[in-house]
């Protein structure tokens, strides 16, 4: 089985034949717009240092990433099956610069718990007062850092069905050492995603919105990109807009 991500230069990944394949082949249709601006500011070198891909999932962002750059691909998520695809579609692509993280990821070492299946779950919604039925240890993404787990970070996509705030919370280290961009996925009219921006522009960050409807979520899911000072400038946003046809980047 065959995939070709349209969106990130026209990958070909091999797959193998199980459910998750099927899933990973339809995801070039997914996130479209966020996908075109990640392969434009990695063609034209404005990420090139390691990424962040927190929340990896079955790795539909991290594979084609890990074909488009040579630097280290970070693919952090809790659920065994997960990673256990994801390096399973390494090893037939001969992708040697993905590293799998099988961990939660918080502000701090604790337990979290979820009543979903850890295969795509949520830590904080649908919770009831301490009782989820799974719990599992967390750690921030610092203390990754400080144990020489992860280094050398340019990006961190954070797909963390909520937990967004407090990973950030848990990457100061991170952010003031080496300035990377940030995106994040938010629900609008769940998450309090103001207080990211927030904390981000404490942090000298620009924020944008990606103007996009993403399929298979909640009408109010949005992706937002935050820019550090030392790589922001009008220039850039403006050949992003033009890259993708249309302005897309809504300034918070």
């Amino acid at each position: 089985m065959i995939c070709n991500f349209t969106n990130d230069n026209n990958v070909v990944i091999k797959l193998t034949e199980c459910n998750k394949s099927k899933q990973f082949a339809s995801r070039d249709n997914h996130e479209v717009i966020f996908r075109k601006i990640n392969t434009y500011l990695i063609n034209n070198k404005i990420i090139k240092d390691n990424i962040i891909d927190l929340g990896a999932w079955i790795g539909d962002n991290s594979i084609p990433w890990a074909k488009n750059i040579d630097a280290i691909i970070y693919a952090i998520d809790p659920s065994p099956e997960n990673i256990k695809f994801i390096n399973d579609i390494c090893i037939l692509n001969n992708i040697t610069n993905i590293i799998c993280i099988e961990k939660a990821i918080s502000d701090k070492n604790e337990i979290l718990e979820t009543n979903d299946t850890i295969d795509h779950c949520s830590f904080v919604y649908g919770l009831n007062n301490g009782k989820g039925k799974l719990k599992i240890e967390s750690v921030s993404l610092d203390y990754l850092y400080q144990t020489n787990i992860i280094d050398n970070i340019g990006y961190i996509h954070l797909d963390a069905e909520g937990l967004e705030y407090k990973i950030i919370l848990g990457s100061n280290k991170i952010i003031e050492k080496f300035n990377p961009i940030i995106t994040f996925e938010q629900h609008l009219q769940l998450d309090n995603y103001s207080l990211i921006i927030m904390h981000l522009k404490e942090k000298n960050y620009v924020i944008f919105m990606i103007d996009e409807i993403l399929p298979g979520c909640r009408p109010d899911c949005r992706n937002f990109i935050a820019f550090p000072y030392n790589i922001y400038n009008d220039t850039l946003i403006k050949n992003i807009n033009i890259h993708i046809g249309r302005t897309i980047l809504i300034l918070q």
